[in-house]
């Protein structure tokens, strides 16, 4: 009977690595990057003149979103074939959700920070003295804001999908299932706040429940794997 240990292993791999990428993105990027994450803005701030002294920072926590979005996408081609035994809907939603539109997401915040380096680099170029480059940088700021919440929301869709097979198929424990589905709620409240714009700090501690779920998940799938019963019962199922 094939166990799927691979696909097991590779997922709990992917999920790690891309928590990891994830925290290197954030502690590199530096003052510009912590106060996205936090939903702290720096009014009064010359921002282009911060993303310019800052621009090589930038520039690694962008390297790190996209390799964080590379891993959480590849994640899922691996979730998928076992998924789909169960309920096609689920782990199609998983796929686009978790994979097509949340991949897309980093690689537009990417992009972003790029460009936002770009024009800092600009900025400095022209003798700090450009108000429409300013505007622009301004501008791009807002627009991160806004797409962090926005691919939030993608990403929580595509979790429930995932934890939903979950809980359905029984190939982890239900407890780390209820876990992630308890830290999808908490981090949807969290994601709607900063779309609303009444974020007042508290959004942070809201998406913590759910970080310390998947990495103790990545560790299961890695160490345990999938339950060997539940992909028997999977395989019959198929059958």
């Amino acid at each position: 009977m094939n166990t799927y240990r691979k696909n097991a292993v590779m997922t709990g791999v992917l999920y790690f690595l891309g928590t990891v990428f994830g925290i290197l993105g954030v502690v590199i990027g530096g003052e510009v990057l912590s106060s996205l994450t936090v939903s702290k803005p720096l009014p009064g701030v010359d921002m282009l003149g911060l993303v310019a002294a800052n621009s090589s920072r930038l520039t690694g926590a962008a390297f790190f979103t996209l390799m964080m979005g590379i891993s959480l996408v590849a994640m899922t081609v691996f979730l998928y074939p076992i998924f789909r035994k169960d309920r096609q809907e689920l782990a199609m939603g998983m796929v686009l959700f978790r994979g097509a539109l949340e991949g897309t997401f980093y690689f537009l915040s990417t992009l972003g920070f790029l460009t936002l380096v770009a024009l800092g680099n600009e900025y400095i170029a022209t003798g700090a003295d450009s108000a429409a480059l300013q505007s622009m940088g301004n501008v791009l700021y807002q627009f991160q804001d806004c797409l962090g919440a926005v691919g939030s929301i993608f990403f929580l869709i595509g979790a429930t999908c995932l934890y939903l097979s979950f809980y359905r198929t029984r190939l982890i424990p239900r407890w780390l299932t209820i876990w992630g589905l308890i830290g999808v709620v908490s981090s949807m409240a969290a994601a709607l706040l900063k779309f609303f714009h009444m974020d007042t700090g508290i959004g942070v501690y809201l998406e913590m429940v759910m970080f310390p779920q998947e990495l103790v998940m990545a560790v299961w799938l890695i160490v345990k794997g999938f339950n060997p019963s539940a992909i028997a019962a999977l395989s019959a199922k198929t059958e």
